[in-house]
């Protein structure tokens, strides 16, 4: 089990030795080990295996884990690592032909507990609850090697709401479908655990079946009783396996450490030979090592750290620092707010293994605030004009991890950054989107290196406040790292990225975008506050309005807002039709209720409610809260980093989920407004910029005539599709032939089609086969797409931005055809994505040559948005329009939609 959590939490960015060999599942196994050795310090560990051969489960019920996938073929060879490994610590391994590792670990536990020791089970699975006893607790793992649970007997009666032993009869009541295990069909959690609570077992459930006064729940137990006692047996963990047990063999003793090193090493794995020689209380010699494992990482090197507190030590190194083609800097502060923030030093690197660390005092008076003494740093407008000189110095290119921050932090004190050339944090993301991009990660991935963690310095809620009660020595040495690690990264993903002819990407889009970015975030953008505030009084009447309606068709007054209220008056009372099953009963959230639209009219006013909260909660009451008080405006946080097609997303406020399409979410745009009476919102809108670039890669005829013709290309579509006169087709055509466009840009079938127009599934067949036999090298281009990703394992943009889809091939359909989906998507999304980027680079270069007083201030999608001032609209509306056009140029016109107003609304 662990192995398997271990494979499945890398299974998006899998690790993989140089040599190519797959080590996810070792890697997730041996940190949980080491994790739950170090916090529990045993005396004695064993571990057990199930063997290959069918148990006798499967000889008493042939279906038992018959609907299991099959092990993903990378995983089986690092079963053998794993024992290899398990056996180089010393550790006894159990394996019994036709038992499963359950069975032994049950026996062995109470073989230990009879001989007086307190025993644990390691597992994530819920069977082995039954064996829980004053004496038998179980650890569970948690999502991380940091969050793991201790589970007694109170923890189960609080979970479940009855004893360890009674799991066994809950489990032949529910099944497992995880094992295949039937149980009572029919009845689920909310059913069994009352009826265990009222009659204690299985058996006594059915010697007292006639007091049952459900008739349906008595019914369904009658129909399944045979069920329900098989499913018992198949949940019982056997507890006498015919093999020795000897809990004095299990003993903790010392490990073949050398052994142990030699496969770590094999592996790549390194520092966790360190970590595991602590737990024994021992250290391997360094000769020892040596022999066996190569040198890598910062720890075995000698790095060169120096603190940087005078200004004549700060004048030494800026002089060294101009004399530089290129500098990596990171600064430290106390808040993560660069507009609120406090610069306290910047650390700055040019040499693999050199750092320096400014230590800055930033406050010129006295702040009472800090009862500690700075005086001991660089006054802060010494350091600016010592350090000034470097950052704007154009002819030295400047690197850093997460640059945008960055900059932000020095712009506050007047302080320009000029040729930011790298970012490691976005070289990453380049390199493989679905990876971690964080600083620990990538240090431990590609340096096999184990960062200064920030908790160390800050605790362990990470309080950047505190930045300044730290030791300065710490602190140095803490950043200087920081500014290495960059540095190594750097050389590292610069070269990765060209092997990969990833440079376009790179150098031309995501580098520069940095800082243009940073400009939009620090301009922010002017809210109407009184008009929202005016909303949301409209919506609290609108909330109260559904709530009552709801409260009238459920005949029921209850929590809207609760999930499990919601399923008891849905599947209970109205009996609507079971959507998917989730551990607390059946789903009700969006995509679960709009399949049950038409079956009640409770559910179209639960989903308008739905909206009108999230309107309000989300933008009409937090958006006010969101304005900076030293600006009096709004100023979102654009994420490079996160959508793995290209996309930017938004926090704090997030603009991308505004709903744009209804009525109540267009008051949302109303409220962003000019920033005062000289300036008006332009905005600049891409049009169907995805269909025109699906148009351009696949060369259809049809959808290439349509746009240079500049038609009304679902209008087009539903002419050729419902063969009619483009005159005669209709609003209902029409909109069924705009859901296709869309649709099949992300791959949609007919069942996907069928519940977006509520037609038959027959109907959208029909649809979309007429589609594809329409547009011809439509359907081709979405099969060579899916093709190439099998072949080479990702999808990439016009501009070879590339995105992994390492389950392409995968044997479990949902998975594969998710990910034949995004082959799809991903070349005709990231390259809108790369399309918008390219055209805010240049745009933001062209009005900063121009020095306008007009500002870029938002992206959302397809969409630009301006802060214009209005004696620059007629020069600069048609430029913004033309460039955004010019951008990067398709097979079929690029069309760019504008409009001027005083809010966002009256813009778009």
């Amino acid at each position: 089990a662990l192995a398997y959590r271990g494979y499945f939490a890398f299974i998006n960015r899998p690790l993989i030795t140089s040599s190519g060999e797959p080590t996810s599942a070792v890697y997730g196994f041996l940190n949980q080990l080491i994790k739950i050795l170090t916090d529990t310090k045993p005396d004695n560990v064993a571990v057990a295996f199930d063997s290959k051969e069918k148990t006798f489960r499967h000889d008493m019920y042939d279906k038992y884990k018959s609907t299991r996938a099959k092990m993903p073929e990378d995983m089986i060879p690092q079963l053998d690592r794993i024992r290899e490994i398990v056996e180089a610590l010393n550790f006894p391994l159990y394996i019994l032909p036709g038992y499963e590792a359950d069975d032994i670990i049950g026996a062995a536990l109470k073989i230990a507990e009879k001989e007086g020791y307190e025993s644990f089970a390691i597992t994530p699975d819920k069977d082995y609850v039954q064996l829980v006893t004053p004496n038998i607790k179980l650890v569970k793992p948690g999502k991380s090697s940091d969050d793991i649970v201790i589970v007694d007997e109170e923890k189960v009666k609080e979970d479940y709401g009855f004893n360890p032993i009674q799991m066994i009869d809950y489990l032949a009541l529910v099944g497992d479908s995880s094992d295949d295990i039937p149980g009572v069909a029919g009845i689920g959690p909310k059913t069994a655990t009352p009826l265990i609570q009222q009659f204690g077992s299985l058996e006594g459930i059915y010697e007292n079946i006639d007091s049952i006064e459900k008739k349906g729940v008595k019914k369904k137990l009658e129909v399944n009783k045979e069920n329900a006692f098989l499913s018992k047996k198949l949940a019982t963990i056997v507890l006498d396996v015919p093999m020795e047990i000897d809990i004095s063999k299990t003993k903790m003793t010392e490990p073949d450490l050398v052994k142990f090193a030699e496969i770590c090493n094999e592996l790549e794995f390194k520092n966790i030979v360190e970590k595991v020689s602590k737990i024994f209380g021992e250290e391997v010699s360094s000769e020892e090592i040596e022999e066996v494992e190569t040198e890598s990482g910062l720890s075995k090197e000698k790095v060169k750290y120096k603190l940087i507190k005078t200004e004549k030590d700060a004048e030494a190194l800026a002089k060294k620092l101009l004399k530089q083609e290129m500098v990596v800097f990171d600064t430290e502060t106390d808040s993560l707010n660069v507009l609120e923030v406090n610069l306290a030093g910047v650390a700055f690197c040019y040499k693999e293994g050199e750092a320096y660390y400014a230590a800055v005092n930033p406050f010129l008076q006295k702040d009472d605030l800090f009862s500690k003494d700075l005086s001991d740093r660089i006054d802060v407008d010494k350091f600016v004009k010592i350090f000034k000189p470097v950052f704007e110095n154009d002819n030295i290119k400047k690197v850093c991890q997460n640059g945008k921050y960055d900059i932000g932090v020095l712009r506050k004190y007047d302080i320009e950054v000029k040729n930011f050339y790298f970012d490691t944090m976005l070289a990453s993301y380049v390199i493989d989107p679905d990876q971690k991009h964080g600083m620990d990660f990538l240090a431990q991935q590609y340096l096999n290196h184990t960062t200064i963690p920030l908790s160390s310095l800050l605790g362990d809620k990470k309080d950047a406040s505190k930045i300044f009660e730290i030791d300065l020595e710490i602190l140095s040495e803490y950043s200087c790292e920081d500014a290495d690690i960059t540095y190594r990264l750097y050389k590292v993903f610069k070269k990765q990225i060209e092997t990969e002819k990833l440079e376009k990407v790179s150098y031309d889009i995501e580098f520069p975008l940095v800082p243009v970015l940073e400009d939009m975030e620090y301009n922010g953008v002017k809210l109407d506050v009184k008009g929202l505030n005016e909303f949301s009084k409209d919506l609290s009447i609108l909330l109260d309005n559904y709530t009552s309606e709801i409260h009238k068709l459920a005949d029921d007054t209850f929590n809207i807002n609760s999930p499990k209220q919601l399923q008891t008056i849905l599947f209970d009372k109205l009996e609507l039709p079971p959507t998917k099953k989730t551990k607390t009963g059946y789903s009700t959230d969006a995509r679960s209720l709009e399949g049950l639209r038409g079956q009640h009219e409770i559910i179209d006013i639960i989903l308008n409610y739905r909206q009108v909260s999230k309107l309000k909660s989300t933008y009409a009451d937090a958006l006010p809260s969101l304005i900076q008080p030293s600006t009096g405006r709004v100023h979102t946080t654009f994420n490079q980093t996160v959508a793995s097609t290209g996309r930017l997303s938004s926090v704090n406020p997030n603009l991308q989920n505004i709903p744009i399409r209804t009525e109540l979410g267009k008051e949302i745009r109303k409220a962003f407004v000019a920033r005062d009476k000289n300036y008006r919102i332009l905005s600049a809108d891409y049009s169907q910029i995805e269909l025109r670039i699906m148009a351009s890669i696949c060369g259809d005829e049809g959808l290439t005539e349509a746009f240079n013709n500049d038609e009304d290309i679902h209008r087009a579509t539903a002419a050729l599709v419902f063969m009619v006169d483009p005159k005669d087709v209709d609003a209902d055509m029409r909109r069924k032939a705009k859901e296709v466009n869309f649709g099949i840009l992300y791959g949609i079938g007919a069942f996907g089609l069928k519940n977006r127009l509520g037609i038959t599934q027959t109907h959208a067949k029909e649809i979309i086969e007429t589609y594809f036999n329409t547009f011809k090298q439509v359907k081709s281009y979405m099969d060579a797409s899916v093709k190439n990703a099998k072949e080479k394992g990702y999808a990439e943009t016009l501009i070879r931005r590339r995105r992994f889809l390492r389950n392409i091939n995968s044997s479990n359909r949902v998975v594969r055809q998710f990910e034949e989906r995004v082959a799809i998507n991903m070349p005709i999304q990231g390259t809108a994505a790369d399309m918008i980027k390219i055209a805010m680079i240049n745009i933001h270069k062209k009005l900063s040559a121009m020095k306008t007083k007009t500002k870029m201030v938002l992206q959302v999608h397809d969409e630009l948005l301006f802060d214009i001032h209005k004696d620059e609209i007629d020069e600069l509306q048609p430029m913004i329009v033309e460039m955004m056009e010019s951008a990067f140029p398709l097979n079929v016109p690029i069309k760019v939609d504008s409009g001027i107003g005083e809010n966002w609304l009256e813009a778009h």
